[in-house]
């Protein structure tokens, strides 16, 4: 009877102590997202060049199967602009050692994906629009954004590591050709960075945004 009741305690400590741990790792990760929300910066870092890039800091991540979903924020002056981000997992270099295009490999549909987080989404494309200096008339779509991809990386894109990989995404729009975007995923520092090719653009990347002007 003595070496049962010792048994139970044990047991009883030890799931005590599991749960402790459970919590702990939750708390940290909770910590880790408001500390990243408590620390945005400006959703861009200069209006003084020609073709300013607009950044996100990714504050929060799930993993899926077959991708990690982002939450991008960043600030316009006090208001917290959003969006989320779905990364497919392991994107294959689209370029060779030598520089030369992978025609295979190098061009994916809706490796990246868009989508909407409610208000913050909203502020974010009009926070784009003032920044190009375009009409819009409500906010972005409800619709998910699968823009063409292409991946500028000379290996595959690790999402559990720390590199930096470079895209370009190409958007259909209703007002003309597919907009061309840079884009930057820089997991070291959690960001993600976008900017247009060049002004002509801007009116096709709002379009895609909104669903159309």
């Amino acid at each position: 009877m003595k070496t049962t009741f010792l048994q139970a305690v044990a047991v009883m400590m030890l799931a005590s102590t599991l749960t402790s741990c459970g919590n702990n790792q939750k708390g940290n990760e909770h910590a880790t997202e408001d500390a990243l929300t408590a620390n945005l910066g400006q959703y861009v870092a200069t209006s003084t060049t020609d073709n300013p890039a607009i950044f996100l800091s990714l504050v929060n991540s799930t993993e899926t199967d077959s991708s990690i979903v982002y939450v991008g924020k960043s600030l316009n002056d006090t208001d917290t602009l959003g969006l989320q981000i779905e990364i497919t997992k392991d994107i294959p270099g689209g370029v060779f050692e030598d520089g030369n295009v992978n025609e295979e490999k190098a061009f994916h549909e809706g490796a990246i994906k868009f989508s909407s987080v409610g208000e913050e989404s909203d502020r974010f494309v009009k926070a784009v629009a003032t920044l190009y200096k375009q009409p819009v008339d409500g906010g972005m779509t409800d619709a998910i954004l699968e823009p063409l991809v292409f991946s500028s990386n000379k290996t595959a894109v690790d999402l559990t590591g720390n590199g930096t990989y470079a895209f370009k995404l190409f958007f259909a729009n209703s007002i003309g050709e597919e907009a061309e975007v840079f884009a930057e995923l820089n997991l070291y520092n959690r960001s993600f960075k976008i900017w247009a090719k060049d002004a002509e653009q801007y009116p096709r990347i709002l379009s895609a945004f909104t669903g159309g002007l």
